[in-house]
């Protein structure tokens, strides 16, 4: 498609331009602003973001399911789909999606119930074609009758995918409970029940061609409820580009402009219309220039019979003990820097000493606890404290409750205290208050202006949905306080919402099994006479078809709930923060931060532009190696001279491998154990949830930090404001590796251990009955190619059995093994205060390995473990080896099948110049190329056309594994290279369907079918076509990183997986693979035909090919039903049927590491390699530069989505 230039006839109307004001941005912020308001009402937001690559464009409907009509529910969504498919001046159903990717852009919509959001971007050299495609969408959209009749389909897939979600399933009873006249209450997905829109068949059998009277309606309704919505003034347009605000004025403006109001309000309206007029008169005004709307809650006692607060039991899918409180509240859209639901939510939500989840963490009750606004409309608010329990807080939940309520009445007396109090100076409830007001306050504003702008596909649609609410002037920074202070705390509406939160006004979920075997039980217990509301007892969901009970709440437990000693009597004279005795109970307001930054000045080090601005467009330098210490590791350094902010990032790596693995007596080298693994997952869950209440300041001051496990060790990764970070930092490492602290305190305590065994019991035990096909079909695949356990079941096994002293005793085994640190400390941070950091980590490290009996020089420097580098681990296909896994799906509420489809690439993937060959280089480009290639046709064939199901979906995957020494192999030959550790990346093609449509098998061979075509394809493609992909590829591969975490990422996985090899056969830490995707990029834009057409034929459809096919039954196709006709994968060569868990363990048996027998041959080539070059350094170049095998890996339910996959090398 040729991109559309405007005549100058197009821009007649820009004289009548209304200029719009300015918007507030960031100290950071570097992007420039253009506010207008064409001639037809439409509001545009021009962005210049001179870094960006991509041109980025939203549209925000201010419309969403709330003016659903009644009787078509989902008509808001179906619109949103329907708009994708085509216009009058580009009819094509496909032409948006396929110029999006052929030019590297991608695209979505969103709608809920106040909005319909849609977006995308490309590169930004193709912007004005995709404006011109996406524009029309909105000016002559087809809606053609075809596409209504298939596009419903996809509607109803839609909602099918979301049957198996607990949070889908939990949002449906919400609404069963709330005003069936309330536009909330509006089932807002939609499905072929509620949008008959099937085509009815012709008398030739098989033909469809004309829409039944049902179908008829909905169109006609589609078309009216586009003509009543899809107005102009009801739209906000934001553009985000490198180009400059005039060029996207230009592009923008007559294209939107020409946008007409269809609507008539003239008394001649259809029946269709007057339909479409009452569902919107349901919804609220919303929009910044629209009044607030008058307080109308969704939620009401006269609902449930005036017996508020009313017991809402629900049973998951997903083993959880949730408890939650939800309160209705008057909106605060109106005020979001003043709004006192903000607030109570901090407070609430606080889990710092003395808060409610510190209280109830302290008794065991508790694991998890969140406050904030459930819903946020226009006319309410639905304010909801979420808390996950422990058994024990299950059984108490009663209790639980009290707490909250108690924290509730805290904070609802001292500020009605404070409102009272005369001389408010001296009123310590005002000034406690005060404190908490000043101290949001400064760190909402302190964020807003220290936080760079992010990728523009995701800004700009947040930034039209900001518009509609909160006006231009405002819509980046509401909500940041920014004119805030004492002269304007919100004390008379804190007090007033605060008085709300009491048990009559309160919704009481309790979602768990416990908690529903235990309603259950006392409903069978009750006679009909006992309910004195027919409403009450057990119910079903209209649209779901779930189950709930309703029931009232003893009249004891509310009154204890309610009634507590007056807060005068208790209180009168204290200081609520300081004096232990104003509590009501344990609970009190949270004291000042002690985390928030003392200084946001930038590093002295740095150059005086570096300090003036951020320079995005700078090139990233590496970080340097500036320690290498054979026996507390390496120190990684660099001091950030492109983002200009007062933020750091530490990833501290401490290499072990008996975090996942152990060495038995007398062996020689370590192996995988799922029962260590077991222990380490447990151990880092118990160190994060003793440290919660103690690092939350942190965590609101704007540092964060986390300790996880994985293959290559323990990492403790800390992110944020630079000046408190190495303290933090410290600290936790101090804390982890020195478990018992002076005064005796511990995080080893059975609490912490019974709540994280707990946790990871009940989520594997619910694994299986909680999630989608698809992700049953991915567990499969990664269990057989990538995992060194033996399934969920073994897991479970594995977490029955840890005991407190096996978790103690393994922390202990852990430091006997600790290899020492790889560390990168990057950001506002100098050189100096790096190594003071580390330096101080090595002297923890050393006094806890000593104590350990560690014996870290000795074995560092030629024991097992200086050659044990533990990593990820992939299993090696055969060479022309087809793998079809067969299960069925064990979740009762899945009616999709799910086909997975993994091409495994006999070619290792490329890793960099000096460390692949030039074979890996074409492999990982052309197949990075075949799968940007492959989505939209794809996508438009098995999904738009044929209508398989809603998720229909292809990419580029990754995998890497890890080569270990092998003992036994160890050559005798002097002048041979010794054993170098190396990661080698393995590259996939992947395709992922979920279908009720057909049955997994006959997917397969749909997807056969298409793969042949797209093969043919291939060889007819214009040569244009080909370069406009390689050119997109090349140019995202090349996009400027703009988050500083980003960064940090992807520096940190090249030392991780590559360091230990290069630096080990004797390079530098400049001879890392930094610059590996320049390489790439330059491969990829010099991809041809001929080489998509080689790599294709070998990785998918030539007899050397290596395939998984990971089928899952769900109940419209059962397995069982068919299960005598399965032979393997469709047009499997060498098929293997999978049909149990005793064939995924026999069968990956017979599989090697990836890649053992490939080294194998190379052996002598390696050989001949190191005498050509010479030289110790050399030769370990020359050895990392060929493949590598090994490993060891993580739960086996882990996919390979947490193991690396997805990111840029």
């Amino acid at each position: 498609m040729t991109e559309t230039a405007l005549s100058p006839g197009d821009h007649a109307q820009s004289a009548d331009i209304t200029q719009l004001p300015d918007v507030i941005k960031g100290k950071s912020d570097w992007r420039c602003y253009r506010s207008l308001r064409l001639p037809n009402g439409t509001a545009v937001v021009l962005v210049n973001d001179k870094e960006s690559k991509t041109t980025a464009m939203s549209v925000c409907v201010n419309v969403g399911a709330s003016a659903d009509p009644r009787e078509l529910s989902g008509l808001a969504h179906f619109t949103e789909h329907m708009c994708f498919l085509g216009s009058e001046k580009y009819p094509g159903e496909n032409e948006y999606k396929r110029f999006l990717s052929q030019h590297g852009g991608r695209s979505n919509a969103s709608t809920s119930m106040t909005y319909t959001t849609y977006k995308f971007d490309v590169l930004a050299g193709h912007a004005e074609g995709a404006i011109d495609i996406f524009s029309n969408f909105f000016v002559t959209p087809l809606f053609t009758e075809s596409g209504t009749s298939r596009e419903v389909n996809a509607v109803d897939s839609e909602n099918s995918k979301n049957l198996t979600a607990d949070s889908r399933r939990r949002l449906q009873i919400l609404k069963a409970l709330a005003d069936p006249e309330h536009h909330w209450s509006k089932f807002s997905t939609g499905n072929a029940l509620t949008l008959p829109a099937a085509l009815k068949a012709s008398d030739e059998e098989g033909e469809e061609t004309q829409l039944s009277e049902e179908a008829k309606k909905v169109r006609e309704a589609l078309l009216a409820f586009h003509r009543r919505h899809y107005r102009p003034s009801n739209m906000t347009v934001v553009i985000v580009g490198p180009q400059p605000l005039d060029t996207l004025q230009e592009w923008v403006v007559p294209r939107f402009a020409g946008i007409i109001d269809r609507w008539s309000k003239k008394d001649d309206q259809t029946e269709i219309d007057r339909l479409i007029d009452a569902g919107a008169n349901d919804a609220p005004a919303n929009g910044f220039d629209h009044p607030a709307p008058p307080y109308n809650p969704a939620f009401d006692p006269k609902m449930q019979g005036g017996k508020w607060p009313v017991l809402l039991t629900t049973l998951p899918l997903r083993s959880m003990r949730k408890l939650v409180l939800m309160f209705p509240l008057p909106s605060v859209q109106k005020v979001p820097d003043r709004s006192p639901v903000s607030i109570i939510s901090h407070l609430l939500g606080h889990e710092g000493p003395g808060s409610s989840f510190a209280v109830l963490q302290d008794a065991g009750l508790l694991n998890s606890l969140s406050a904030g606004s459930r819903i946020s409309a226009p006319d309410q608010c639905l304010l909801q404290i979420d808390i996950g329990l422990t058994e024990q807080g299950e059984a108490q939940w009663k209790e639980v409750v009290a707490v909250l309520f108690e924290h509730c009445r805290l904070i609802a007396s001292t500020a009605a205290a404070a409102k009272e109090s005369a001389d408010k100076e001296s009123c310590p409830y005002y000034k406690s208050l005060a404190v908490i007001w000043k101290e949001v306050c400064q760190l909402n504003s302190m964020n807003f202006h220290q936080t760079s702008p992010g990728q523009a596909y995701d800004f700009a649609p947040r930034l039209a949905q900001s518009v509609v609410t909160h006006g231009v002037e405002k819509c980046i920074s509401a909500g940041s306080m920014l004119d805030e202070g004492l002269e304007t705390f919100p004390l008379e509406d804190l007090s007033e919402c605060s008085s709300q939160l009491i048990p009559t006004n309160c919704i009481i979920e309790r979602c768990s099994q416990g908690a529903w075997d235990s309603q259950k039980q006392s409903e069978e217990m009750k006679s009909e006479s006992t309910n004195d509301w027919e409403n009450f007892g057990l119910m079903e969901e209209k649209w779901y078809g779930v189950e709930y009970y309703l029931s009232d709440i003893c009249a004891a437990d509310v009154g204890r709930w309610e009634h507590n000693r007056e807060f005068e009597e208790e209180s009168a004279g204290v200081d609520p923060v300081n004096d232990e005795h104003a509590s009501i109970g344990s609970v009190h307001l949270p004291r000042p931060n002690r985390y928030i930054p003392r200084s946001l000045e930038l590093c002295p080090d740095l150059p005086e532009e570096a300090k003036a601005e951020p320079r995005i467009e700078k090139q990233i330098d590496p970080p340097k190696l500036i320690l290498d210490d054979k026996v507390c590791g390496r120190l990684w350094h660099k001091l950030d001279a492109r983002y200009a902010l007062p933020k750091s990032s530490l990833i501290l790596l401490l290499r072990n491998p008996a975090v996942e693995n152990v060495q038995r007596p007398g062996a020689a080298s370590f192996e995988y154990d799922i029962d260590t693994n077991m222990r380490s997952l447990l151990l880092t869950g118990m160190f994060s949830d003793a440290l919660a209440q103690d690092t939350y300041d942190a965590d609101l001051a704007g540092l964060y930090w986390s300790l996880s496990k994985s293959p290559s060790g323990i990492t403790l990764s800390c992110s944020g404001y630079s000046d408190r970070l190495p303290d933090l930092a410290q600290k936790l490492l101090r804390d982890f590796l020195i478990p018992t602290s002076s005064d005796g305190d511990t995080f080893m305590k059975e609490s912490h251990f019974s709540a994280v065994k707990d946790r990871t019991l009940r989520s594997l035990k619910s694994y299986f009955q909680s999630r989608r096909a698809d992700s049953h079909a991915m567990y499969y695949r990664d269990l057989f190619m990538s995992s060194k356990g033996e399934g969920i079941e073994k897991s479970i096994a594995a977490a029955e059995a840890a005991t407190l002293d096996s978790i103690i005793e393994h922390h202990t085994t852990i430091l006997q093994n600790s290899m020492g640190f790889e560390c990168l400390f990057s950001g506002n941070v100098s050189e100096l205060e790096a190594r003071s950091f580390f330096n101080d980590a090595c002297n923890i490290l050393r006094q806890v390995t000593v104590s350990a009996g560690n014996g870290m020089e000795q074995t560092n420097a030629d024991g097992v473990k200086a050659n044990w580098f533990p990593g990820p681990y992939e299993r090696r296909l055969e060479l022309g080896e087809d793998v079809g896994i067969h299960f069925a799906s064990k979740n009762p509420e899945e009616e999709n099948g799910a086909v997975l489809v993994t091409y495994q690439s006999h070619v290792p993937g490329f890793r960099g110049t000096h460390l692949s060959s030039k074979e890996s280089l074409k492999y990982t480009a052309a197949i990075r190329v075949l799968c940007h290639m492959l989505r939209e046709p794809l996508f438009d064939e098995l999904r738009t056309k044929q209508q398989l199901g809603y998720i229909v979906s292809s990419y580029y995957d990754i995998g890497f594994s890890t080569r270990l020494p092998n003992w036994e192999d160890q050559s005798s030959d002097p002048n041979a290279p010794s054993f170098l550790p190396s990661t080698t990346p393995i590259d996939f093609i992947v395709v992922n369907i979920l279908s009720r449509k057909l049955s997994p098998p006959e997917v397969t061979s749909r997807l056969d079918e298409f793969l042949a075509s797209f093969r043919d394809m291939l060889g007819t493609m214009p040569e244009s076509e080909i370069r406009d992909h390689a050119d997109a590829l090349s140019k995202k591969l090349l996009k400027p990183i703009q988050k500083l975490g980003t960064e940090v990422g992807m520096h940190y996985g090249k030392i991780r997986r590559y360091a230990p090899e290069v630096l080990h056969s004797g390079g530098k830490g400049g001879d890392l693979p930094w610059d590996s995707v320049k390489d790439l990029a330059r491969e990829v834009e010099g991809m041809q035909r001929e080489d998509l057409l080689e790599v294709w034929n070998s990785v998918v459809a030539g007899k050397s090919r290596s395939r998984v096919t990971s089928c899952v039954y769900g109940s419209t196709f059962p397995l069982g039903r068919m299960g005598e006709s399965l032979s393997g994968p469709v047009g499997a060569r060498s098929a293997h049927l999978v049909k149990s868990m005793d064939d995924i363990l026999k069968k990956r048996e017979e599989l090697i590491p990836y890649d053992a027998d490939t080294r194998a041959k190379e052996r002598g080539f390696l050989n001949g390699i190191v005498r050509r070059l010479g030289g110790k350094r050399n030769a370990g170049m020359a050895a990392v530069a060929l493949i590598g095998i090994g490993g060891a890996v993580g739960l086996s339910m882990i996919s390979r989505a947490d193991k690396e996959r997805n990111t840029k090398k």
